[in-house]
């Protein structure tokens, strides 16, 4: 009886750390973001070849005034253990992004639809994530950036 008190209790440790230690590569995990300092969050809906729908959640974080992002964003695929941004096709003039102030609400949910067939072309299967930087601002001057990534899958 004394073995089989030992053995599960060793067994039950080692089920716990695997557990504990399983999900330690960076590459995608779920396809929503961990919230960033601001209480931001990016989950992808709609996934296609050709582009996705951003759902942009805000909850909570600290030091949050006016939150916002522009049109730009990057993808990136997940190869070999490593995030690696996606080359643009070719195009007859150089990518220029518009300087718009996309807001984001506070305690609220904001999406975005990305088309990025232009840009990228049409995605071949695997895994991948797009990024849009953040920008917590809270006067002339006086603001930071982030990016934040949600991971998504083309099947």
């Amino acid at each position: 009886m004394k073995r089989f008190i030992i053995f599960t209790l060793v067994l039950t440790f080692l089920i716990t750390l695997t557990s504990c230690c399983a999900d330690t590569h960076e590459g995608p995990q779920s396809s929503e973001s961990v919230p960033n300092k601001w209480g931001v969050t990016l989950t992808c809906e709609n996934v296609t070849p050709k582009g996705l729908t951003i759902v942009c959640r805000q909850s909570g974080g600290e030091n949050v005034s006016e939150l916002s992002t522009g049109t730009y964003y990057v993808i990136q695929k997940y190869e070999n253990d490593t995030w690696t941004d996606l080359d643009y096709l070719p195009q007859e003039y150089d990518v220029v992004w518009t300087s718009i102030a996309l807001l984001i609400q506070k305690e609220g949910t904001t999406t975005w639809d990305v088309d990025w067939e232009w840009l990228y072309g049409m995605l071949p299967a695997g895994e991948y994530r797009i990024g849009k930087e953040i920008m917590n601002f809270r006067g002339t001057g006086d603001y930071d950036k982030e990016t934040v990534y949600a991971n998504f899958v083309i099947e």
